[in-house]
């Protein structure tokens, strides 16, 4: 009987063996599945944090390309602003050259006399 006992306790023992992993199995389910959201939902951030960074890098080429835009269109004016300058400092230079050579012209044409 004593046997009959021994066999008792270990299929108790063996029982609760079985039991304990049924409970850790249960747990590791519970894991894996909380994992696997977990990879979901990190998955489905980096998804959106791409297509954030898509969508930033396509408005800082559109800031970009407006911005040559804007330079282009200030350069072209500048550069009219320099050349109608030019022009002008040209006039006065040839206005000046001719008052001065006729200037010249007159007092020794006057000191000659």
């Amino acid at each position: 009987m004593a046997e009959l006992g021994s066999v008792g306790v270990m299929s108790s023992e063996a029982e609760g063996r079985v039991y304990n992993i049924r409970v850790l199995e249960d747990r590791v389910l519970r894991l894996e599945t909380v994992a696997h959201g977990l990879s979901d939902r990190y998955e489905q951030l980096r998804t959106e944090m791409r297509c954030e960074i898509h969508s930033l890098r396509n408005q800082m080429k559109s800031l970009e390309g407006k911005v040559d835009d804007s330079h282009r269109v200030v350069n072209g004016k500048l550069d009219r602003l320099i050349g109608g300058r030019a022009a002008i400092t040209g006039i006065i230079t040839l206005a000046t050259s001719v008052l001065g050579t006729g200037m010249v012209h007159v007092v020794l044409s006057l000191g000659g006399r």
